[in-house]
Order: structure tokens, then C-alpha cells, then sequence
């Protein structure tokens, strides 16, 4: 038996970086006294995988991991032991028990929905004003970091779709982007080359993903807790 869990990363943990956080949840589940199974050998460890690292400075607002389980827990009883004891900055959000065929959730991602919030000023009201040139482009070449160090890679195919919206405290821009056989786009260099491009300066931002995604059998994008 696996879990699907649904979780919040919080503001004040953006800057804690995936091992740490995956840690934090090794020491939550066996504080948890919930039915988890281990691997076999001399070591024994929760075999625990998430859908998709979160990138660092990133705030997660439905992160996605899978549990393994030795025996039968109610996806409310798994919700409430783990909320027992994590902090309150990372909170169980939702549970889904999942069937034995159920495919892994990393072999389902395909995207991501980000929310980019921050205040008003000459800068931000800079790269605000050239938006929607900027993803009207076909292309843009950004130096983009893989494995082999830092290349150049036209960016534009990685984003599906954006929306700026305008509050009365600053700006809000709502993000949907794609993996490819190419990989993933971080939601900062998509900042960075708004910015590049716009010939804004730095300004003060906060980046949240808002749901990882999975492709239905149609084609169309949907988080994926609802596949």
C-alpha cells in the first residue's frame, strides 16, 4: 500500500533545500507511529520519493510525495498523525491511498503552476509594463543550468501559458509551465529573463507552486492529485 500525500511547504521553510526537507519527514513519519515500511538490509530506511524537488527560495503550496505503508491506515488517520508532529510551517494538506498499479509519481509529472507575487515600485512596474510582449515571443535564450554546467536554451517552449494581474499592494503573475525531453524550467530564470528582457533591476518577489502536474489521457494538464 502507498500514500499520496499532499503537503504545504511554508514561507518561513523556502530556503531549506530538498534533502533537508526530505529528512524532516523521515524523523515526522517515525515520530508518527504510523505502519511505514522500511527497506530490508542492515540500514533500513523509509523508501520515500517525491513527484518533483522543489526549488530552493520556492514556497510549495501542494507538494507531492508517496509513502510506503505495511498495513491499512485511513487517509485521515495518516493526515492527522503526521500534523501531530510537524511544525507548523509544513502541514499535510490531503491523502489518497493509492492501488498497487498506481504509476509512481515522478513518472507523472509533466508540469508545474507557479504564483509570482511582488510590490509595486519603478522597477517591478518596469517588467509589468513589458509582459505580455515578453510571452508574446516565439523564442528566448536564456542560459539555462543542467547537468554539464550552464548552456544556452531557447526557454519559451517550457511555458504553456501566464497571467499578470495587478492587486492593490503590487503584482501577482500566474505561471503554467512543462517538462520536456529537455527537462524543466526554474520559475527564477523565467523572472530573471522577464526582467533581462524588460531591462528591469531586482526587485523583491515571492515564488509559490501551486500544483505539480500530470497529463490526462487526452492531453490536457490537471494537478495531479486529481489524475
Amino acid at each position: 500500500m502507498r500514500m499520496m500525500v499532499v503537503f504545504e511547504k511554508g514561507e518561513t521553510l523556502r530556503y531549506i533545500g530538498h534533502l533537508d526537507l526530505m529528512r524532516a519527514m523521515q524523523r515526522a513519519l517515525r515520530r508518527s507511529g504510523l505502519p511505514i515500511r522500511y527497506s530490508n538490509g542492515f540500514n533500513p530506511h523509509i523508501r520515500l520519493s517525491f513527484a518533483v524537488p522543489l526549488s530552493v527560495g520556492v514556497v510549495g503550496l501542494r507538494e507531492l510525495m508517496e509513502v510506503p505503508l505495511e498495513g491499512g491506515v485511513t487517509e485521515q488517520a495518516f493526515q492527522d498523525g503526521m500534523n501531530a508532529v510537524l511544525p507548523g510551517c509544513l502541514r499535510i494538506r490531503q491523502c489518497r491511498a493509492l492501488a498497487d498499479g498506481f504509476p509512481a509519481l515522478m513518472s507523472l509529472a509533466a508540469g508545474s503552476r507557479y504564483l509570482i507575487r511582488f510590490p509595486r515600485s519603478a522597477e517591478s512596474d518596469r517588467a509589468a509594463a513589458g509582459f505580455e510582449a515578453f510571452m508574446a515571443l516565439e523564442h528566448y535564450t536564456a542560459a539555462r543550468r543542467t547537468k554539464s554546467g550552464e548552456n544556452p536554451c531557447d526557454i519559451r517552449p517550457f511555458v504553456t501559458g501566464g497571467e499578470l494581474r495587478k492587486g492593490e499592494d503590487g503584482w501577482e503573475i500566474a505561471l503554467e509551465t512543462v517538462s520536456t525531453a529537455a527537462g524543466s524550467l526554474k520559475p527564477s530564470l523565467w523572472l530573471d529573463s522577464l526582467r533581462a528582457f524588460t531591462e528591469a533591476g531586482e526587485f523583491p518577489h515571492i515564488i509559490y507552486r501551486t500544483a505539480i502536474l500530470a497529463r490526462k489521457p487526452d492531453g490536457t494538464l490537471v494537478p495531479m492529485e486529481e489524475v
